[in-house]
C-alpha cells in the first residue's frame, strides 16, 4: 500500500482514501438507519421503544462492509494522513480527525461484534437485554458522531484544498475517478471540488485546468468532455453573476479553443491509424 501511494503521490493519496472512505462510511450510516426505519414501521412503534432480537440485532449491520470500511477503507486513509501531516512542525487538524474516525468506528465494530457473537436462541436472557440497551444506545449515537467528524474532516480537508491546485495527478484523477469519489452525484461532488480548490477563480477555471492537462499530456478523448463541463460551468456562473459574465465568455473561449484543437488531434490520429 505504502509502495503504491509514493508512486501516485500523497496528496492524491489522502483526496481518494478520503473521499472514498466518507463514501463507504455513509452507504453503512444509509443501511442502518434504512433498517431501523423500516422496523419501526413494520412494528408500528416509536424508534426509542424499539425491541429486537439477537438476529434482528445482527443485521443491523452489513459485518463484511462494516470490517473493510475500518480494515481496508480507513486503515489507508490514516496511513496516508500520518505519512503527509506528521512530518511537520504543527499538528494538523485533519489528521487528529481522521485517527478519531478510526477509533471510533473500532469501537462500534467490536461492539457489533458482541453483538453477531451472542449465543442464539437468547434473545429473553437478561443477559442480551443488558447487551440490547447498551448497543441501541451506542449504535445511533457512534455512528452520528463519525457522520459529524466526517463532516468537519471534510471541510478541514477543503480548505487545504488550493494548495494542490497546481498538482496535475490530482486534478486529472478526481476527474477520472469522480464516480468513485462521490457515487451519489459524480457531477456535483466535482463541482464542490473544484470550488474549494480554487475559489477565487471559480468552478469553470477549475475544468480549464483539467482540460488543459489532459491536452498537454496528449489524453485528447479526456481533455473534450472535460472542458465541456467547463463550458456548461461557465455557462451557469455567467448566469448566476450577471456582473461577470465577461469573465465567463473569456473562459468559456478558452475552453473551446481546447476542444477544437483536441478534436483536430484526435481527427489526425484518426487519419495517421486509417
Amino acid at each position: 500500500m505504502a509502495r503504491r501511494h509514493a508512486a501516485i503521490g500523497l496528496p492524491w493519496a489522502i483526496l481518494e482514501c478520503h473521499y472514498i472512505s466518507r463514501a463507504a462510511f455513509l452507504a453503512v450510516f444509509k443501511a442502518y438507519e434504512g433498517r431501523v426505519a423500516r422496523l419501526v414501521k413494520e412494528r408500528g412503534t416509536a424508534r426509542d421503544k424499539l425491541k429486537l432480537d439477537p438476529t434482528e440485532t445482527r443485521d443491523l449491520f452489513d459485518t463484511w462492509r462494516l470490517n473493510e470500511l475500518i480494515e481496508k477503507n480507513l486503515v489507508s486513509l490514516r496511513e496516508v494522513s500520518h505519512a503527509f501531516f506528521r512530518e511537520q512542525d504543527v499538528p494538523e487538524p485533519y489528521d487528529s480527525k481522521v485517527s478519531r474516525i478510526y477509533h471510533e468506528l473500532s469501537i462500534l465494530k467490536e461492539e457489533h461484534l458482541s453483538v453477531r457473537d451472542f449465543p442464539r436462541g437468547s434473545g429473553g436472557s437478561r443477559e442480551f437485554a443488558r447487551l440490547f440497551r447498551e448497543v441501541s444506545e451506542y449504535y445511533p449515537q457512534r455512528l452520528r458522531r463519525v457522520r459529524d467528524l466526517f463532516a468537519r474532516a471534510t471541510q478541514r480537508l477543503e480548505e487545504l484544498l488550493p494548495r494542490f491546485a497546481a498538482d496535475t495527478i490530482v486534478l486529472r484523477s478526481a476527474y477520472l475517478f469522480r464516480n468513485d469519489l462521490w457515487p451519489d452525484n459524480p457531477g456535483v461532488g466535482l463541482s464542490r471540488f473544484l470550488s474549494k480548490m480554487f475559489p477565487a477563480e471559480g468552478v469553470a477555471h477549475g475544468f480549464l485546468q483539467i482540460a488543459r492537462s489532459f491536452f498537454k499530456a496528449g489524453f485528447f478523448d479526456h481533455a473534450i468532455p472535460s472542458a465541456r463541463m467547463g463550458v456548461r460551468a461557465a455557462a451557469k456562473k455567467a448566469q448566476a453573476r450577471s456582473a461577470r459574465g465577461q469573465e465567463a465568455r473569456e473562459i468559456t473561449a478558452d475552453l473551446d479553443r481546447v476542444i477544437a484543437r483536441a478534436e483536430a488531434e484526435l481527427k489526425a490520429l484518426e487519419e495517421h491509424v486509417s
